[in-house]
């Protein structure tokens, strides 16, 4: 049978052709009746198999335009029907081989077995099919449910023996493989390294969170499947970014009541119990797939920062041993530094803070670290309410040196020289909850700094900014002059707030969630919506021309 792709010319010629050769609803269903009844009309398969063969190859050919809904109801019909008798098939235990069997039965089961991995290739390259239309995404979940049911049967019937507890791993690796590589890069999103895959949606949603015994083997079979990425070195950035997915959600099981996945339901009731309810080897499954996507080849820093977000909460508690991410945190940090990515270095470092708070782990480097990602560059970043959540969260500890926080905060007003207003905006409330959280009476010197006089004929500030290490950069004897200078600011906004600095060290702490969020477009529109009260002063001065005579650029101008 000539395929749909190749030789056949496009068109409603070509589509008529096809039509011609494959079979209608009523004999698909004839075929199926009789396969169910007789082994006699097993090789019928053939046939349901190339007319499937040829839908597929006509649904993934873009030349031959919209495909119209007779079609679709054929490979729908066609999916099914294969489905049932398969499932006849496994419900016989015909598609398995047992000692003791003849010779001709055993040639029989083997044919029947191969025209099972036909049909499940052929839904698998249905799911490569990269062109969108509505019916097609409808076509494609119908296949996962229809597979699903194959993993349920097999489950059941294709054991060791009917009552030994049996999962079939092997089927669902299958499964899990050409979902996670289907659908195309384009689709990942380049600002967070997410996919928002239907197909994905729907696994979650209706197998991967409600049945423990998916989610266990998922974690299981993966590794394997990223070792066979590794050496093709094809379709990890649609994995890395599915598993992320399918991990920021929610928990993969709730940490304080760790009985309770004892009480989620199954998919395969024959499932072997005593392994899949053991937590200790799920995390050791959950840990050797994590640290094996982690090791994928080619990612980019946004994957890494996906990856990141959710790594203190979704990653680490559920971790065997939380330090063997160490090295990872340690290198994306000094990535993140190298390529002045400032939300990569933070992420990272908000990993091994989870590490240090939960696991004691020890990192003596990490303020230092933290304090080099003050950069410029920094302010202009558009995360930079993450960043300063994070950095709230770094600095809230109250055993912090008074020369550490004097340096920190003395790094911060420096950089609102040159940052945008709508950091500034943040960064003033932050530096004004940091002298009243840590309460060091000597960092309100840099307020009120008495290092100098009026009659100084040049002052020379003491801080060094220089200096890579926050415990000597002489911070504690300089003075925050930079805020200072804020008060004759160009917008209203930066020049009222930085005013708190010369009032009394009254005021509760402010609430950083109203400063975050602040940006170019929110200032300008928080002025347009101002309301004045009376009439307000301006200046204006009628000119009758900008050059000439009676302009008034002229008198400079000549």
């Amino acid at each position: 049978m000539t395929s749909a792709k190749g030789k056949r010319s496009t068109g409603n010629s070509a589509k008529e052709e096809i039509k011609n050769e494959i079979c209608n609803l009523e004999e698909i269903e004839k075929i199926r009746k009789s396969i169910e009844e007789s082994p006699k009309n097993y090789n019928k398969l053939v046939r349901l198999l190339k007319n499937l063969h040829t839908l597929i190859s006509l649904l993934n050919d873009a030349n031959l335009g919209e495909v119209d809904s007779d079609f679709m109801s054929i490979a729908r019909s066609l999916i099914y029907s294969l489905y049932r008798i398969f499932s006849h098939l496994i419900s016989k235990r015909l598609l398995k081989v047992f000692k003791g069997i003849s010779e001709q039965e055993e040639t029989v089961r083997k044919w029947l077995i191969s025209k099972y991995e036909s049909f499940q290739k052929e839904l698998f390259d249905l799911w490569s099919i990269q062109f969108f239309t509505a019916s097609i995404a409808t076509l494609k979940i119908d296949v996962l449910e229809n597979l699903m049911k194959l993993v349920q049967d097999e489950g059941k019937y294709l054991g060791p023996s009917v009552d030994e507890a049996y999962f079939p791993t092997l089927r669902y690796r299958k499964i899990l493989q050409n979902l996670l590589v289907s659908g195309d890069e384009k689709s990942i999103n380049e600002e967070d390294g997410y996919t928002d895959d239907y197909l994905l949606l729907e696994f979650k949603e209706t197998y991967f969170e409600k049945y423990w015994d998916l989610k266990f083997y998922f974690f299981s079979e993966l590794p394997h499947i990223e070792e066979e990425l590794r050496e093709s070195g094809k379709g990890h950035r649609m994995v890395f970014s599915k598993l992320v997915a399918l991990t920021k959600s929610a928990p993969v099981y709730d940490l304080k009541n760790k009985e309770e996945i004892t009480e989620m339901p199954v998919w395969v009731e024959n499932a072997p119990q005593n392994t899949m309810y053991s937590v200790n080897t799920f995390r050791n499954n959950f840990e050797r797939t994590w640290i094996g996507a982690l090791n994928l080849q080619n990612l980019s820093k946004k994957e890494y920062s996906s990856a990141l977000a959710i790594l203190h909460k979704r990653i680490i508690p559920f971790f065997g041993d939380a330090q063997k991410l160490m090295d990872f945190l340690t290198a994306s940090y000094t990535l993140g530094v190298n390529t002045k990515d400032g939300l990569l270095a933070i992420l990272a470092l908000n990993g091994l803070w989870e590490l240090m708070k939960s696991y004691n782990l020890e990192y003596p480097n990490f303020y230092t670290n933290l304090y080099a990602i003050l950069t410029p560059e920094l302010l202009h970043l558009k995360e930079k309410s993450r960043f300063f959540r994070l950095l709230d969260l770094f600095m809230s500890s109250t055993h912090l040196p008074a020369s550490i926080v004097a340096s920190f905060i003395k790094r911060l007003a420096r950089l609102c020289l040159t940052a945008p207003p709508s950091s500034i905006i943040c960064v003033i409330p932050f530096i004004y909850n940091l002298i009243r959280k840590h309460g060091h009476s000597t960092c309100m010197l840099l307020i009120h700094s008495t290092t100098t006089t009026e009659e100084d004929a040049e002052y020379e500030d003491p801080f060094d900014e220089n200096e890579t290490d926050p415990s000597k950069t002489e911070a504690l004897g300089s003075s925050i002059w930079e805020l200072e200078t804020m008060i004759n600011h160009y917008h209203p906004n930066v020049s009222a707030l930085v005013k708190i600095f010369t009032q009394h060290f009254t005021k509760y702490s402010y609430n950083m969630e109203d400063f975050l969020d602040w940006s170019y477009a929110k200032l300008i529109d928080a002025e347009m919506k101002k309301r004045f009260k009376g009439d307000l002063g301006v200046e204006f001065e009628k000119w009758n021309g900008m050059f000439g005579d009676e302009g008034y650029m002229s008198d400079y101008l000549y």
